[in-house]
């Protein structure tokens, strides 16, 4: 049952205002006194309905015989104020979900960077690479300078070829 009541004295005179109040007030009032007599219905049927199911039972079982029978009623999967199972393995899992999350993603990502570099070379500090460069230029230079040199035999060499040719 909804109960409903509401009250605007905004715009309302004193006396209107507690007119509505008391009007309010008395509807609150037989309101409650039905949910009482509902109640009361319902308890009365709820022991009736006891009564009769422990009367069947003593005639069932006890066959009619006086014999003193003890019912224990059946208790439902879950009471009102409990938490169902699914209910507890579906948060579970969720929770689960959330910590793997949580955890094997910088996992996941450290092990991606890792994958990643390993096909690039490894980097060369500035002062490695201005040696290497010097070493570049030196070898250049080197292989000039022997070119000039194997030139210069070659010079002499054709001389020296020529010069024995006039003497002959």
């Amino acid at each position: 049952m909804d109960f409903d009541y509401v009250i605007s004295l905004e715009q309302q005179s004193p006396a209107e205002a507690q007119a509505a109040a008391a009007q309010a007030r008395a509807d609150a009032q037989a309101d409650a006194q039905r949910v009482r007599e509902d109640a009361q219905r319902i308890r009365e049927e709820t022991q009736r309905i006891r009564e009769q199911v422990l009367q069947e039972v003593r005639v069932g079982r006890g066959q009619g015989r006086g014999e003193q029978v003890i019912v224990v009623p059946p208790t439902p999967p879950w009471q009102r104020n409990q938490i169902p199972p699914q209910a507890v393995e579906l948060v579970t899992m969720f929770i689960v979900a959330v910590v793997i999350c949580i955890v094997g993603l910088p996992i996941a990502r450290a092990v991606g960077r890792w994958i990643d570099r390993r096909g690039l070379a490894t980097p060369v500090s500035p002062e490695l690479a201005a040696q290497m460069n010097r070493i570049e230029q030196a070898v250049d230079t080197m292989s000039v300078e022997v070119e000039r040199i194997s030139e210069a035999q070659r010079f002499q060499a054709k001389l020296l070829s020529d010069r024995e040719q006039v003497r002959a």
